[in-house]
């Protein structure tokens, strides 16, 4: 049996054309299509990282004091701000005990995108020293490193300026009461694509609290160099929870600033939300 499918002289075979680096060949020779949707096999070798040029990210993020204005559902409560220029970022914490020698918090690692929208991720000291790396955007940070407390002792933020200047990039909160616990990691329902992939969204839930009350979320989205950020879904619930997942994946380039925002009817409720991205290396 000819091996069509490795063999580049056999110019016969227009299923090469132009689809050959989405073709694979059955034991007749025949070639077949490689899909990427409802097999349950791919979607294991894209988690294990082991399907060449495709990968896959979930990011999710709360906001437990959500009121009548919009705002993004992240630690921070608020809108979100995007750095316009690629910035160090400093760690700090609320409370000493997190630092480099201390009980708490020693070091946080800090995942985003560098000054060409790339991939980036570093480990920093809790010191409020300046990374090595420079971040345009900073989407998640997770506690690494901890003293004798195994936690973080404070609430601790990511600054695009030591002393606690700068911009609010990202944090990491305590909940519960009788001085809470850390989270441990960042909540953040936001996202840039990478330099180089496409995104294509292929499940978003929210989860909103207070039965009585209407929490109403968008999924918005700003492309590269356009100002605005427009709404390409809506989801609104009062007391559950709602998904969507999509049959036809919606389409973001590269670069394109992906977030949740929303906002609710009753002052100080809870929301939580999170999404699905599948990654493509542009060809």
């Amino acid at each position: 049996m000819t091996d069509y499918a490795n063999d580049y002289r056999h110019p016969a075979d227009t299923n090469l054309k132009k689809l050959h680096t989405a073709m694979e060949y059955n034991q007749a020779g025949e070639p077949i299509i490689r899909t990427s949707g409802g097999s349950f096999d791919y979607a294991i070798n894209i988690s294990a990282g082991q399907q060449d040029g495709v990968g896959y990210i979930e990011k999710f993020g709360r906001n437990d004091t959500m009121s009548g204005n919009i705002e993004t559902i992240w630690d921070g409560s608020a809108i979100y701000t995007y750095l316009t220029s690629a910035s160090s970022v400093y760690i700090t914490s609320s409370d000493g005990n997190d630092a480099t020698a201390g009980t708490g918090a020693r070091t946080v690692e800090v995942q985003g995108l560098d000054q060409d929208y790339n991939l980036a991720t570093e480990t920093i000291n809790v010191d409020d020293s300046a990374s090595q790396t420079t971040f345009i955007r900073v989407f998640r940070a997770i506690v690494k490193a901890t003293g004798s407390g195994g936690q973080a002792a404070g609430i601790i933020s990511i600054r695009s300026a030591a002393s606690g200047g700068g911009t609010l990039l990202a944090q990491i909160q305590k909940v519960g009461t009788g001085g809470g616990a850390s989270l441990g990691q960042t909540f953040m329902a936001m996202y840039t694509v990478p330099a180089g992939k496409t995104a294509y969204l292929t499940q978003w839930t929210v989860g909103a609290g207070g039965q009585n009350a209407d929490t109403t979320c968008f999924f918005a989205a700003r492309p590269f160099n356009d100002g605005a950020f427009n709404s390409k879904d809506i989801i609104i619930s009062a007391g559950q929870q709602f998904s969507k997942n999509y049959k036809i994946p919606l389409q973001f380039t590269e670069k394109t600033d992906l977030e949740i925002r929303g906002f609710t009817s009753s002052s100080g409720n809870d929301c939580s939300s999170s999404f699905n991205l599948i990654l493509y290396d542009n060809e």
